[in-house]
């Protein structure tokens, strides 16, 4: 018998004699889930099946953990296992996210070409109104003008290696040859241009943000 909401958050505290079941039962219903996530990402295609079970069992097992830690923000809004689930795949995006800093060069973002809604490429197969589809991408070429305009090559870097690849502030520093400190500078400054420019421009943060969730 299914468990109810209940069920799952008693049987997975550290007190409870039926936690291995629960964490076993949920850790095949997570691996499911972020298994075929990686089995559709284009970029991982090169990667054998074997390697991509290894990649989806770790990063369940590490959603599992966050999950644990997280038990009393559930609300139960929706069945437990969503809610576990959503974890396990904000856990697997920003993981693989993460990866991508080992190769990443920070030089790339200023070649001649690249622009911020390259890097930031719409998602596809989204279904949108075409008004709504015709409106982000007019505000993302206002954004990308913006960043491209009014930010240094520093200032940009910083922002879209910290904010879109989600780099660790130590190596965005050790590319930029220069500390920690200064890189929270540069984002700093950077978002504040930012916050001025696209006010000037009668653009509200709240909207933009409502405009791509």
């Amino acid at each position: 018998m299914e468990r109810t909401n209940e069920a799952w958050l008693e049987d997975l505290r550290d007190d409870s004699p039926h936690q291995t079941d629960a964490i076993n039962e949920l850790l095949t219903h997570l691996k499911r889930g972020v298994f075929a996530y990686l089995r559709t990402r284009s970029d991982l295609s090169h990667l054998a099946e074997a390697e991509l079970e290894q990649m989806g069992q770790d990063f369940a097992q590490e959603a599992i953990l966050k999950v644990k830690d997280n038990l009393d923000k559930f609300q139960g809004k929706s069945k437990f296992t969503t809610w576990a689930a959503k974890i396990a795949a904000n856990h697997t995006i920003s993981e693989l996210r993460r990866a991508r800093w080992r190769d990443y060069s920070l030089d790339a973002l200023t070649d001649s070409g690249t622009s911020l809604q390259e890097i930031l490429a719409l998602p596809a197969g989204q279904n949108l109104n075409p008004d709504t589809e015709n409106e982000r991408r007019q505000v993302w070429h206002i954004l990308d003008e913006v960043i491209s305009q009014e930010l240094t090559d520093r200032q940009r870097q910083a922002l879209v290696a910290v904010t879109v690849d989600n780099v660790p502030i130590s190596e965005v520093a050790k590319s930029l040859n220069t500390n920690a400190n200064n890189v929270y500078k540069l984002l700093h400054d950077a978002r504040l241009k930012l916050k001025r420019s696209l006010q000037a421009l009668d653009l509200d943060a709240a909207y933009i943000l409502r405009l791509f969730e």
